[in-house]
């Protein structure tokens, strides 16, 4: 973890913050803990990642629409949401 430039306190890297974003969703789902079957692991995992993704681009919208409503600025964080996106892609 990194610490935050403008704050004293720890920021997860995006490899950080998309492995633990599938791992929440994947928990989340119903498991079978099978290679087979409706709920087997592998499916799981990627839903788990499909959720993640969602939420990745949830978060950018808000954040964008937070800064447009309070700064008069888009914020732009993309580079940082690309990057997590990239890792979820990578699991």
């Amino acid at each position: 973890m990194e610490r935050s430039k403008t704050r004293n306190r720890k920021v997860m890297t995006p490899e950080e913050t998309a492995g633990w974003l599938v791992e929440r969703f994947y928990f989340s789902l119903p498991n079978n803990g099978s290679f087979t079957g409706i709920n087997n692991i592998n499916r799981r995992w990627e839903e788990g990642k499909m959720c993640a993704l969602i939420a990745v681009e949830f978060a950018r919208k808000e954040f964008k629409d937070h800064c447009a409503a309070e700064y008069g600025t888009d914020g732009s964080p993309d580079d940082h949401f690309d990057a997590i996106k990239q890792e979820i892609e990578k699991r």
